[in-house]
């Protein structure tokens, strides 16, 4: 094919043996920002013979293979870690171990609809896009690989996301259950997640699902790692006290519901982290 054009991305579209465009009827449908969503630099867009759309770091592209995606692949271990859904644990050709997070409904939806989604543009890749936004911004985030949206009838499709492991770490909850936590310094893991949720806030970014589970603990270096952003939005600027209040209600609630005993997060614990949430350099 001809090189692509001096763009931030190299696109790459690959067609079906008969000249028809890989995506079916999708593309007629649907404009090419809804159906991609504004790639970030340093990622490619792909369509395979399959017809599953790939959003991939240029350094992925011969890595993550259309089998990485399948639930069936090959599973290195448990990670420990889950949302909607446990992650996929899978070691890649290259030696690195990627996370692979499979997209499914929460509440109601859960039931009908299970991982079949219709919003665009995908939310894996809206998650993607939004993730590398904040690590370019400078929140402590994880590392994108690459996301997937596998189609299923018309506009509908199952979708992935793909980021690095982030070696030794826990989700806030389970790091306060296992006694991490305090073997590290209560003090200090509650003064690194107060920094990152205020770097949140202070990028103008409200996470309409933080919760103890969505804060990654790396414990070697003490440092706290905001995750699923595919529900955040972004504000010009930094986000108001009011709606940044709102998501900080929204943890505690997160807290509440997993301890209601406060045996892991007492109440003491809790004015802590605001104290040190407010008390975060810009605060």
């Amino acid at each position: 094919m001809p090189s692509a054009p001096s763009l931030s991305v190299s696109e790459r579209l690959i067609f079906r043996a008969g000249g028809g465009y890989a995506g079916g009827v999708v593309p007629r449908m649907i404009s090419e920002y809804r159906l991609w969503g504004k790639i970030p630099p340093g990622f490619i867009k792909i369509v395979d013979s399959g017809g599953r759309r790939l959003i991939l770091r240029g350094d992925q592209e011969d890595v993550l293979s259309a089998g990485s995606w399948n639930d069936s692949a090959v599973v290195e271990e448990s990670t420990g870690l889950r949302g909607r859904g446990q992650l996929r644990r899978v070691k890649l050709p290259n030696g690195e171990v990627a996370l692979l997070r499979r997209y499914r409904h929460g509440g109601a939806f859960r039931r009908h609809t299970g991982g079949v989604f219709f919003t665009w543009p995908p939310r894996p890749f809206r998650e993607l896009i939004i993730t590398e936004e904040l690590r370019r911004r400078g929140i402590p985030t994880v590392e994108a690989y690459g996301a997937c949206v596998e189609p299923v009838w018309g506009p509908f499709y199952r979708g992935w996301l793909a980021t690095r492991a982030i070696p030794g770490a826990q989700d806030l909850w389970a790091a306060l259950q296992s006694g991490s936590v305090r073997d590290a310094g209560e003090e200090r893991c509650l003064r690194a997640v107060a920094r990152s949720v205020r770097e949140l806030h202070r990028q103008g970014v409200y996470h309409a699902d933080l919760n103890l589970k969505n804060i990654l603990l790396c414990l070697d270096s003490v440092t706290a790692y905001i995750i699923d952003f595919d529900k955040a939005k972004l504000v010009l600027g930094e986000l108001p006290p009011r709606l940044a209040k709102n998501n900080l209600d929204r943890l505690l609630r997160s807290a509440r519901k997993l301890d209601p005993e406060r045996r892991y997060l007492s109440l003491a614990r809790w004015d802590d982290f605001l104290d040190f949430y407010y008390q975060a350099d810009g605060a």
